[in-house]
């Protein structure tokens, strides 16, 4: 596979050219079929092509501004969007990649650039690209911490991108009247009104996402201990309850963090 600054260089070629090309038109706005078609193409390779060899050989680097810049252009393509529009969007885009090709030439600090795992395809979690990459980091991360043996930050980690599969699985729910009528829906005990789902925790996704079979069982019981140990975020919980979570702690962690998010993404 070609190496990362490679692709970058292309990205950052096309992408100028683009800008260039909408820049000697005369018209104010871009309505022209045409001249649409080769900017969503430009922006559809972005994604479908450089991004993701970027991601697989550069795991590394951030990507998320890129993303944004060529989102707004594939966006734009759907009306007749301003040429300025257009022309501010992807000179910020070559900058943002000219500054990306420049990173993917230093090694990471202490990180090897191929990680362990490679992230799930969180599509039919996340129709939202932002929120895909975003997801996509969070992966990558909870690898790096185990790697530097910051365990206590890995277990934090996977707690958040666990919590936060849960909540886009819940989203993906057109209605979501399951999730207020389950048996382990969370109450405020003062009411008993069922809790605005955007106040529910980890523990009650765990609960009635078990309910609703989005995870069996035994994950359900492995996902509350994943969560327990995440709470040790707070020193004072972890120093009277004497814990100290090892690299091999972290790592059995994220074994079940990736079982959890197979079991999501498959239902």
């Amino acid at each position: 596979m070609r190496p990362a600054h490679e692709v970058l260089d292309d990205a950052l070629a096309q992408a100028e050219a683009a800008r260039k090309r909408v820049a000697r038109g005369s018209s104010k706005q871009v309505s022209g079929a045409e001249e649409r078609d080769n900017l969503k193409a430009v922006a559809l390779t972005w994604f479908k092509s450089h991004r993701p060899i970027v991601m697989g050989e550069a795991p590394h680097l951030e990507l998320q501004q890129i993303d944004r810049h060529f989102q707004r252009v594939l966006d734009a393509t759907a009306k007749s969007a301003s040429r300025a529009t257009y022309i501010a969007t992807l000179k910020n885009a070559t900058a943002a990649l000219a500054s990306l090709r420049s990173a993917s030439l230093v090694p990471p600090t202490g990180v090897t650039a191929q990680a362990d795992d490679d992230p799930p395809d969180f599509s039919s979690l996340a129709a939202d690209p932002d929120m895909r990459s975003i997801l996509e980091q969070r992966w990558w991360e909870c690898q790096r911490c185990i790697r530097a043996d910051a365990s206590l930050a890995a277990t934090v980690m996977m707690g958040g991108l666990l919590e936060a599969l849960f909540v886009a699985r819940a989203n993906t729910l057109a209605d979501k009247k399951a999730l207020f009528t389950a048996k382990a829906t969370p109450k405020v005990k003062a009411t008993g009104k069922v809790l605005p789902l955007p106040e529910w925790t980890l523990r009650p996704y765990i609960d009635v996402g078990s309910e609703l079979g989005w995870i069996s069982r035994s994950g359900k019981d492995v996902a509350a201990v994943l969560r327990d140990y995440r709470n040790y975020i707070h020193p004072e919980k972890q120093r009277s309850h004497g814990v100290s979570l090892s690299v091999q702690d972290a790592r059995m962690f994220w074994d079940v963090t990736k079982h959890l998010a197979g079991q999501l993404l498959a239902t």
